[in-house]
């Protein structure tokens, strides 16, 4: 048969197949065709060369692009030939056509040839349930756990069957898989898991809490009930089973570990450090759990925590380069900028050293001034790679926007996107530093371009519609803009601001302080603020509007808006 296979479809076709994802909708079923003679009556006879006809067939109909016909013809010689190989690839390329039931059949007669093949198992299994049949999807799913073995299995499972586009039948085959084998806690945990991926909550949480009654000491069931939980938003009851996993297992790390995350989540700081402690006592020289303390601190703004985590880290001389740049974040949180930039200059490998250089630029620019920076920008802006270059020119190109050089940014960013044509990103910023410059038009051409390419673009729609209402009287076009954006975004405190700008802008007052007031509530934001003030003065609530703006210039004395609005109300 190896001569057979020489004229199988090209390799960049079948790898393609391979590939191919199992949630396509799948055609009819089409029969393969009869296989019509080649030079005479004897011909057909011959087993080898109706199957070289078939493979012929469907090599022709591919490179013609009827994969249809292709996957028809390949399933025609899967059947008259005894090699897996013609079976499986009959199976890949009916998959690749997106046709479920001859993908099924393919798939059977792999298995037919190799009854121990998995992947044959896996794929016949997925493309059961997609056509109703969760009993036979059932036994194989358990002969894959048998052979894969218990925990692994049921990963692989939920895996599998998460790609099922018929969700009913899915979960039908692993509960009946669970009430096969009812004292595997896995079987229990897996149907828990795929119910939530499916978003069926309510079962989810059934099938989770049955099993944890059933197995009290099955830790992962706890937490997949924790988590399952948590989606349905009852914290309470998350973190009351996560904790009960501690006391049941009160050695096991990730147990310890996931509540800490939970606590973290629902700011329960009090009941975080001694988590932490009690972590780091297991083992107080294991710099993973050092640097996962860390990050949890830094999520919970325990800073001072964190630094004497990171500290710890860094003493210990493991992950210095992870120690360095989170002391680099401190420092900068903290405002002392040397030190940040001190903290970055020494990553010198992991995942942040990019980042860290981008971050040395910016702090070099902000405390010498763009001259200095110069030299390291350049030499990131011609970084092999793309992404790392094309943030370079956006933290250059901000950095001058920040102290005014409009010219200059604009400079960089037309550069920028000579070597990055059509960049959002860069479009997106050199519009900002138009409106900043005051060329209203430039500015709206910007985002106008972004829209072309992305019409629900939620950051140029909201940078258009407030530039409009801010600097134009086209409150109706910005009104629309923002209500676009304000539909994708519902709770982006920067969206709200700007929703509660142009109503204002319309003279709907109690409507535009209800907006901004939410939206500070969100975020306290120096442009938030100055137009919260606005409002709040035009509402004769000055004393408010007062008390906001020197709130906000204490934390931001330097915001050429606030300082505007101030000076204005003061007048």
């Amino acid at each position: 048969m190896s001569r057979l296979l020489a004229v199988a479809l090209p390799a960049v076709l079948l790898a393609g197949c391979a590939q191919t994802n199992l949630n396509a909708s799948g055609s009819e079923y089409i029969e393969a065709p009869p296989i019509l003679s080649i030079s005479g009556s004897e011909a057909t006879e011959d087993s080898e060369a109706r199957v070289l006809f078939s493979l012929l067939a469907a090599e022709l109909a591919a490179q013609s692009g009827d994969y249809e016909q292709a996957s028809t013809y390949y399933l025609a010689a899967a059947r008259l030939s005894s090699d897996v190989q013609v079976a499986e690839r009959a199976t890949r390329l009916a998959l690749f056509a997106r046709n479920h039931p001859r993908a099924l059949a393919a798939a059977e007669r792999w298995l037919e040839l190799s009854p121990g093949s998995i992947e044959a198992m896996q794929i016949a299994a997925v493309l059961m349930t997609t056509t109703g049949r969760d009993d036979e999807a059932a036994e194989l799913l358990e002969t894959i756990v048998d052979a894969v073995g218990t925990d692994e299995g049921y990963r692989v499972v939920v895996s599998l069957l998460a790609q099922s586009e018929d969700r009913a039948t899915a979960l039908r085959a692993v509960e009946r898989l669970v009430d096969a084998n009812p004292d595997e806690a896995a079987g229990w945990q897996a149907h828990a898991e795929l119910a939530l991926r499916f978003e069926q909550l309510e079962r989810a949480r059934e099938i989770a809490w049955t099993g944890v009654e059933r197995f009290p000491d099955a830790v992962h069931l706890r937490m997949t009930l924790a988590r399952v939980l948590t989606e349905m938003e009852d914290d309470d009851a998350a973190l009351a089973t996560l904790s009960a996993a501690v006391d049941v297992h009160p050695d096991r790390r990730d147990v310890r570990l996931a509540y800490a995350r939970a606590l973290v989540d629902v700011e329960d700081f009090e009941r975080v450090r001694p988590e932490l402690d009690r972590l780091l006592d297991m083992d107080p020289e294991d710099a993973d759990l050092l640097l996962t303390t860390a990050l949890l601190s830094l999520e919970a703004g325990r800073f001072e925590l964190a630094r004497e985590y990171l500290e710890h880290l860094l003493a210990s001389g493991r992950r210095t380069s992870d120690a360095h740049y989170y002391l680099g974040r401190l420092h900068e949180q903290a405002e002392d900028l040397e030190a940040a930039r001190r903290s970055y200059r020494a990553v010198d490998a992991g995942e942040h050293v990019d980042d860290a250089r981008l971050r040395v630029a910016r702090l070099t620019a902000e405390l010498e001034g763009h001259a200095a920076a110069r030299p390291i920008l350049e030499d990131l802006q011609q970084d092999p790679d793309e992404g790392i270059a094309l943030r370079a020119y956006l933290v250059e190109a901000n950095v001058l926007r920040d102290s005014g050089e409009f010219d200059a940014a604009l400079e960089r960013l037309a550069r920028g996107l000579v070597e990055f044509p059509g960049s959002e990103q860069l479009l997106y910023l050199r519009g900002l530093v138009h409106e900043r410059a005051g060329n209203i038009p430039a500015a709206e051409a910007d985002f106008r371009a972004i829209l072309e390419m992305d019409p629900e673009n939620v950051s140029a729609l909201n940078a258009l519609g407030y530039t409009l209402a801010d600097r134009t009287e086209r409150y109706e076009e910005a009104y629309d803009l923002i209500t676009r954006a304000y539909e994708q975004r519902p709770d982006d405190a920067a969206i709200i601001d700007s929703y509660g700008w142009v109503l204002y802008r319309m003279g709907r007052l109690d409507e535009a302080l209800a907006k901004l007031e939410r939206a500070y509530d969100l975020m306290q934001d120096s442009e938030i603020a100055s137009n919260l003030a606005v409002v709040l003065w035009e509402v004769g609530r000055r004393d408010e509007s007062r008390a906001i703006i020197e709130e906000a210039l204490e934390r931001d004395p330097g915001h050429e808006r606030l300082r505007r609005v101030s000076r204005e109300l003061g007048d």
